[in-house]
């Protein structure tokens, strides 16, 4: 079999995983998770537990409290979360996999007195039950996915808060224990061999739950209480060897259907909103190098643009989101690896509002862990630490002038077991 159809099958299942829009759970840490992933082509069952900091510099980063009449000074953030996740072949073509976790966030801040107060945000994330299957030698994948409702979807003004500074974009923390209702998504990836490439063209329906805070939270619309719209994904990957080193390209354009957006306790919608199209780009470089298992410079570019409101464009809600960095493993003997990333993340933010979910950032990071393989296990410990500056983007300019600083580290431990 030629590269260029060894290059098809990589391309049509990395595009597969996009069109199904249903990421693994134990993907806290960049490097582990990749290491990982290469754990489940074969029955696998994994379990971990993270722990994540977050700290603002100075009095704290300023942030208008939910009824915009008062604010608050947020000092720092923790979490903890349990993701587990199993995968299980059906036959020679099919697997079914199985993500969830339970986590807790607990956010310190001071009120407009000054006084110092905690709010927490804890339980179990939604369930996601997907099978894929690959099919006509790898040229046809299709994937089918399902969403229990076991997250939360009913939150008080406090978790609220909490959620609103946990799932900031800009700190990149791990999912909040909020759920979205049943939902579900199918996807299909046709895969070919073109002029040396390797093209696999991807498309999906999502069907999204009848609860999406975090959607409406990171999009800057002014009520959490949003009732979404469908969403439709085209993608397009290209693979090739460049030399002795492999590049991956992959596109993608998510178009959204009209959403409802309520007042708190509002029997009936208050607008209509219609999310503008997301395109999203990734590119990843793997490098042939001595001494190493992998070498692999990457980066990835989110563009949202401008969302409606009753047929008009609202503006301030259209933003650039850009991620890049290295990671690498290094054999340190025939059972275990070090894995080490560096990565950076520079975000335009959005000028709808200057809370903290819509801020511009620049900050940069590091992950250092170990593969080790005993038997069927494989245990993955690592550290991460990151720090970057918080700027509210005001109108007319794409960075605001009051940042804020913010330092970050987390630790963890994944543990696989393959049968």
């Amino acid at each position: 079999m030629s590269n260029a159809r060894n290059n098809a099958r990589h391309t049509a299942h990395t595009i597969a995983h996009a069109a199904a829009t249903l990421a693994l759970a134990l993907a806290a840490a960049p490097s582990v998770a990749t290491a990982q992933d290469r754990l489940l082509g074969t029955a696998a069952a994994g379990v971990g537990a993270t722990i994540e900091t977050v700290r603002f510099g100075g009095d704290g980063l300023k942030q208008a409290t939910l009824t915009g009449s008062d604010s608050i000074r947020l000092k720092s953030i923790q979490q903890i979360a349990i993701p587990v996740s199993v995968a299980i072949p059906i036959g020679t073509a099919w697997t079914v996999d199985l993500q969830s976790a339970w986590s807790s966030s607990q956010l310190t801040y001071t009120n407009a007195n000054g006084v110092e107060r905690t709010a927490k945000l804890s339980g179990p994330t939604d369930v996601r039950l997907r099978a894929t299957g690959r099919l006509f030698n790898d040229g046809l994948v299709l994937t089918a996915g399902v969403n229990a409702p076991t997250g939360k979807t009913e939150l008080t003004a406090s978790e609220l808060t909490v959620l609103r500074a946990a799932a900031a974009p800009a700190l990149g923390l791990g999912a909040p224990p909020v759920g979205a209702g049943p939902s579900g998504t199918m996807g299909m990836v046709v895969a070919r061999e073109i002029g040396g490439w390797a093209v696999a063209l991807g498309a999906s329906y999502e069907m999204r739950g009848t609860y999406q805070p975090i959607a409406a939270i990171s999009a800057g619309v002014p009520s959490t209480d949003f009732e979404p719209g469908n969403v439709v994904r085209g993608s397009l990957g290209l693979e090739r060897l460049v030399g002795a080193h492999r590049l991956s390209i992959t596109g993608a354009v998510d178009v959204y259907s009209n959403d409802a957006l309520r007042a708190p306790g509002a029997a009936s919608p208050i607008a209509t909103i219609k999310l503008g199209p997301i395109v999203t780009t990734d590119v990843q470089l793997q490098l042939a190098a001595p001494r190493v298992k992998e070498l692999v410079l990457w980066a990835a570019n989110r563009y949202r643009t401008a969302y409606e409101r009753d047929g008009s464009e609202v503006a301030g809600t259209s933003g650039l989101y850009f991620d890049g960095g290295l990671r690498t493993s290094v054999p340190l003997s025939a059972s275990t690896d070090l894995l080490v990333t560096g990565d950076g993340r520079w975000h335009s933010g959005l000028e709808i509002n200057q809370g903290i979910a819509t801020s511009g950032v620049v900050s940069g990071g590091a992950t250092l862990g170990l593969s080790h393989t005993t038997g069927a296990f494989s245990w993955q410990p690592y550290v991460r630490a990151q720090a970057g500056s918080l700027r509210p983007r005001t109108s007319g300019s794409s960075a605001g002038s009051a940042s804020s600083s913010f330092v970050g580290g987390s630790a963890g431990l994944i543990i696989v077991a393959r049968f």
